[in-house]
């Protein structure tokens, strides 16, 4: 089967590029849009359009689907779409309501058409986001909502018994480039504040971060961002206790390596639209700490991990209004997280439950087999110019 992408970034390769036995052709830079958005955001100052088109003349012959990440086709050919909040994906507009914007009702006719054959949402979170965008578009509502499916991604395991955790120090990993993004400095805070009141010492724990200091910048926190005062703090407790060690980069298989030997990861994030990482550490055997944002309550239930709860907005994410606000989150994310260490070191046997909990959810719910035929099954749907309806997967 010959597929063609947007291009060969993490999200095709987590959710796309899945099979050997597929041709997959990178059309990022035959897709028209490519070069229309780059004169769009570097001169003309405008927003992104999440387009795809061939450049005319060039599509490879026998094509036998598009598939795209967040993006919408203009093509006759068929194509499919993988996203992760809606779709289609249009960019805020100073003073205009988004379902006003002629942008997004130009994409939906084009989602709605027979050429579009799959909407593949990577959550059951994405899917009632999607369903309430099309809500305000009863015209559409019905025929694009049928062709939506819920894909979680696929993940191999990488681990074949659940962890065995002893009465020593226990191992904790943090991984998240977006060192303030994923949660590290509350990590810090949690572990530092657990240690200052003598709950834990070098002898029972030792954390690893992996990230990068120097992106402070938490999308999530919008005109609210951090001190550089609080992001010093940060950086001071990570060089003056010895229970944490941190690394700004670590290449993906020493990463897995060093998941193989953690007992308990850590993702306390403020923005995810999934939590690939958490994926990464259930199939090490490792048990993870997250928020409850977005889809990380599906991919992190109460029986494979821990979660911090917070009451969470109409997106699933954290409404941040004002300073206030964000600390006041801030210290509920870091409370829990201190319960869960707690909890963690004083009944270990759990440890072992989440762990064999963790394993076998990916084994079941992430199968990589089972991602292929399904996506397999979607490609091979012949639309018909009479009906825009796709029967439903199970």
């Amino acid at each position: 089967m010959k597929v063609i992408t947007s291009g060969e970034g993490y999200p095709e390769k987590r959710n796309i590029l899945v099979n050997a036995d597929y041709h997959y052709i990178n059309g990022k830079k035959k897709n028209v849009y490519f070069y229309l958005n780059a004169i769009r955001q570097k001169i003309l100052k405008k927003n992104k359009i999440f387009r795809f088109q061939y450049v005319p003349g060039l599509l490879p012959a026998n094509v036998d689907v598009i598939h795209l990440f967040n993006e919408v086709a203009i093509s006759q050919n068929k194509w499919v779409t993988t996203f992760e909040t809606e779709i289609p994906r249009v960019l805020p507009v100073a003073g205009m309501v988004k379902t006003e914007n002629p942008e997004l009702h130009m994409q939906m006719k084009l989602v709605a058409a027979p050429a579009c054959v799959g909407l593949i949402a990577i959550s059951e979170v994405t899917r009632s986001i999607q369903l309430r965008l099309l809500s305000s578009f009863p015209a559409y509502q019905e025929m694009i909502a049928s062709k939506i499916r819920v894909l979680h991604p696929p993940q191999p395991l990488l681990a074949s018994q659940p962890r065995i955790v002893s009465a020593g120090k226990l191992q904790f990993t943090f991984v998240g480039n977006e060192f303030y993004r994923k949660g590290g400095a509350e990590v810090v805070l949690a572990f530092t504040e657990l240690y200052e009141a003598g709950e834990i010492d070098e002898g029972s724990v030792q954390v690893t971060l992996v990230g990068d200091l120097s992106r402070q910048h938490n999308i999530a926190h919008g005109q609210f961002q951090d001190s550089e005062a609080f992001c010093s703090k940060i950086e001071m407790s990570l060089e003056r206790l010895s229970i944490f060690q941190h690394v700004t980069f670590m290449k993906s298989g020493d990463v897995i390596a060093r998941l193989q030997q953690t007992d308990i990861g850590l993702l306390p994030t403020w923005q995810d639209t999934y939590g690939f990482s958490v994926l990464e550490m259930q199939a090490c055997g490792c048990p993870v700490i997250t928020t409850n944002i977005r889809a990380l309550p599906e991919i992190n239930p109460a029986t494979a991990g821990w979660l911090i709860e917070h009451p969470i907005n109409e997106m699933y994410e954290y409404e941040i209004d004002s300073l206030q606000t964000k600390e006041r989150i801030r210290k509920v994310l870091v409370e829990q997280l201190k319960v869960h260490i707690m909890d963690a070191l004083q009944n270990r046997q759990s440890i072992s439950q989440r762990s064999e909990q963790a394993l076998e959810r990916i084994r079941i719910e992430h199968d990589p087999a089972i991602f292929r035929q399904r996506i397999s099954e979607i490609y091979a749907y012949e639309p018909l110019e009479t009906s825009h309806r796709i029967p439903m997967a199970g």
